[in-house]
């Protein structure tokens, strides 16, 4: 049997139709969903990008979290594994952290395939930029200052689509294009591991102008979007017609998405691999779009960013709702158990496809989501920071060093709701605790956590094992060009 693993960013698991969404128009995953096992309780673990890719492909808690550093070569990888049993492995992905600045996740697999375009992407210098065909300034947006439009990323990725016209020059569309290629050059194999990291609908939100005029349907506009708006989106002086067409912008690249998936699933049926190769589609984390009046991601995560689809096709064609508990570690044991491999040593997730399919409840009772615990030493000065995040089925908790400085909130709704239900804060902070020990956090950080940040915080606590990283590294971000 042969396996794709697909893994979407910055996708809401809410924002989804086959979740329950009815204005947003997400047709392929729709229809790929509707052959699936769809779960409804999956969070990420580490985040956002690179550490939730580490908790994947390493199948193991980053003690608890891992931070963003590069892949070191001696791990255990889902992909090596997979080669050692006898798959041919293979990464497509417009992802440019993967590879970028030293990241390491083309390591572990036999070929690989980077599309060019997306953010951050370190493409090409000009001595100009360059607008792409679909940015221009709109009126909606003079309330921001042109500096919003000039950052690096925003440069960087103008350099990189300088030459975009038609909507199959953007970069997801060749991203799922080359997929759909590598099925046609596959349909008769029954051996292959491919992984497709796909980063839209993650920011800069533009995307090709019908998709954008489905959600903005202002009279009189034509598609275009101010970069501006991509800078500066969390501006206090807009408008609300302006943080509505912000919203717009996330819509119309989900759904331009979704359009680019849909080559994908096509080669997928049109050439019968469907028959013998299992899809796993998700998430690596989700975003803001308006909530408590920000765009974007941050800290701490909450359920607009932590939650993700996840649906599962197989070829026996099980379908369904689960309420599994599923963080991504899950995802190495779960490959393993579906292509029918053995398990190595080090393994940390659960197998959650058995569950699904027999209508239980599998092996979690609690996610956890969060970054880099270096954070917490800023507790110290805010009492009420937020650690990390705990969910179950009907909660979230956004842990505290104690029980009165956490925030609850329902699943799907926004308020924080601690002061009424102090019996469920208290017993989700005890749970919370004792997960994030058991994933293997330094004993003197659980002692300064148990005391409830009363202890002196340990000053050589210790964050990961490998912490720094590797000599001479630093996250890449600064050293986009952005010179003329």
């Amino acid at each position: 049997m042969n396996l794709a693993y697909i893994v979407i960013d910055t996708l809401r698991y809410d924002h989804i139709g086959a979740n329950g969404n009815d204005w947003i128009e997400t047709p392929n995953i729709d229809r790929f969903a509707s052959k699936a096992l769809a779960f409804d309780y999956a969070f990420c673990a580490s985040f956002p990008t690179i550490p939730y890719r580490t908790d994947v492909i390493t199948g193991q808690y980053g003690a608890p979290f891992h931070p963003w550093k590069p892949l070191r070569h001696e791990r255990q990888t889902l992909p090596w594994t997979l080669a050692q049993n006898g798959y041919a492995t293979q990464l497509i992905h417009d992802t440019p952290h993967l590879v970028n600045g030293g990241h390491n996740f083309d390591w572990p697999f036999h070929a690989w395939t980077f599309i060019r375009g997306a953010e951050v992407d370190r493409d090409w210098i000009t001595d100009t930029v360059t607008w792409p065909d679909n940015w221009t300034r709109q009126p909606l947006f003079d309330c921001i200052d042109d500096k919003a439009a000039e950052s690096g990323m925003l440069r960087s990725y103008a350099r990189a689509n300088r030459n975009r016209k038609k909507p199959e020059d953007w970069n997801c569309a060749k991203l799922f294009n080359t997929a759909a290629q590598f099925l046609k050059d596959n349909a008769n194999r029954d051996n292959f591991f491919l992984w497709v990291d796909c980063f839209d609908p993650h920011e800069p939100w533009d995307a090709p102008l019908e998709f954008m005029k489905k959600y903005d349907k202002r009279p009189g506009y034509d598609g275009r979007v101010d970069p501006r708006s991509l800078g500066g989106r969390n501006n206090p002086n807009l408008s609300d017609e302006a943080k509505q067409h912000i919203k717009s912008q996330y819509s119309a690249k989900l759904t331009w998405m979704d359009d680019c998936f849909g080559q994908f699933l096509d080669a997928l049926e049109s050439t019968g691999l469907d028959k013998n190769t299992a899809v796993i589609l998700t998430g690596d984390h989700g975003t803001n779009v308006g909530e408590r009046g920000s765009f974007g991601k941050g800290q701490p995560v909450r359920e607009q960013e932590a939650r993700v689809p996840l649906f599962i096709r197989l070829p026996e064609g099980d379908t369904g709702r689960s309420n599994v508990i599923v963080q991504p570690q899950d995802f190495f044991p779960t490959i393993l158990n579906i292509l029918g491999e053995a398990r190595p040593d080090g393994i940390e997730g659960h197998d959650i496809s058995t569950p699904a399919r027999d209508r239980q409840s599998g092996e979690r009772q609690l996610a956890l989501s969060g970054g880099s615990i270096e954070r917490w030493a800023q507790a110290t000065q805010n009492p009420n920071l937020n650690l990390f995040t705990a969910f179950n089925r009907e909660w979230s908790l956004e842990v505290g060093t104690k029980p009165e400085n956490s925030k609850l909130v329902r699943l799907g709704e926004l308020a924080d709701v601690a002061d009424e239900h102090p019996d469920i804060v208290a017993k989700l902070h005890t749970a919370a605790v004792d997960e994030i020990e058991r994933r293997g956090t330094d004993p003197a950080l659980i002692a300064w956590l148990r005391s409830g940040g009363e202890d002196a915080f340990p000053a050589d606590a210790h964050y990961w094992d490998g912490y720094p990283g590797p000599a001479g590294f630093r996250p890449y971000f600064g050293k986009l060009y952005t010179g003329e």
